[in-house]
């Protein structure tokens, strides 16, 4: 079971575990639908645990609205009724707080290239819960082996007792160099300071939309309530795309999202309350100047 706001890749990578497995994914994947196309209901994630159902994988953090799930409540109530359950922490690891040993969470996957800094490409993140440790990974690699053996070459697996028995290849060494000053700065500053400050930052960021960009059409499509809202705010507009083109050109990198979402992110280690001030200003010029309309209403190969 997945839901249908969850980003693509996850439901590329359940529906090929499901072929190779001889199922069909139009009858063995089970999407959980959102009320309004922005948010999901825990409610409604809940009602579709039933017998039927091997294995949840849900979003820590909706990519484009940023709601934030109950990975906590959702956990519970799966491990009630004998289901394994898994997050993707892309959008919220570096900028929310995960309890999973203490939620019991089976495992977890996240990029690092977001708010950890990676940069693109940089190399993935996986958590198991200890419990799984002695699980034979689905498809063993070399470098899933034990350390003490790995060198040894033996054509017999001797796994590592850890996550690490799930990985498969030699990670680039390079993509890594950046998390390890990344992940130093992360370290220093504590994930709670962090997440105290981007509460800051985004609320802010809501406030100036609200009294200053209300009136030319803009929606807010984030979650209003702290507790439930991650890192980012996502802006309604019809005009988004082109909206998005002219921020560029301004030099302000925001995010856009079909069909009409622009996502702007004030990362917590590195943006201050001026440029969030600063980005909604050029907002406004740019609504007011009409910009937006030097440019073609769709958007780029890279959104």
């Amino acid at each position: 079971m997945a839901d249908e706001l969850t980003f693509p890749s996850d439901i590329y990578a359940l529906q090929s575990q499901l072929r190779l497995h001889g199922l069909d994914p139009s009858a063995h994947l089970v999407q959980v639908k959102s009320r309004d196309g922005k948010f999901l209901e825990e409610d409604d994630i809940i009602a579709e645990m039933n017998e039927d159902i091997a294995m949840i994988v849900l979003p820590t953090v909706l990519y484009r609205s940023g709601q934030i799930l109950d990975m906590e409540r959702l956990t519970k109530e799966a491990h009630a009724r004998g289901i394994m359950v898994g997050f993707d922490a892309c959008h919220s690891v570096g900028v929310i707080p995960h309890l999973f040993d203490n939620w019991e969470v089976d495992f977890a996957f996240w990029c690092n290239y977001k708010h950890l800094n990676g940069g693109p490409g940089c190399v993935a993140g996986l958590y198991v819960n200890r419990k799984h440790f002695a699980r034979k990974p689905g498809l063993a690699g070399w470098f899933g082996s034990r350390k003490d053996k790995q060198f040894d070459m033996e054509h017999t697996f001797t796994q590592a007792n850890s996550a690490g028995a799930f990985q498969i290849g030699t990670p680039h060494i390079l993509s890594m160099a950046p998390l390890l000053g990344s992940l130093e700065m992360f370290a220093e500053a504590g994930i709670e300071h962090i997440r105290k400050k981007s509460l800051r930052l985004t609320q802010y960021l809501m406030d100036l939309i609200q009294s200053e960009l209300m009136g030319y059409g803009f929606e807010i499509g984030s979650p209003r309530h702290e507790a439930k809202r991650g890192g980012h705010i996502i802006l309604e507009h019809p005009e988004a795309a082109r909206i998005c083109k002219a921020l560029k050109q301004e030099a302000i990198i925001p995010d856009y999202r079909e069909p009409d979402m622009i996502r702007l992110a004030p990362v917590a280690l590195y943006t201050s309350f001026q440029e969030v001030y600063e980005t909604v200003k050029v907002l406004k010029k740019i609504m007011d100047g009409r910009l937006y309309e030097n440019y073609e209403n769709k958007r780029g190969i890279i959104a």
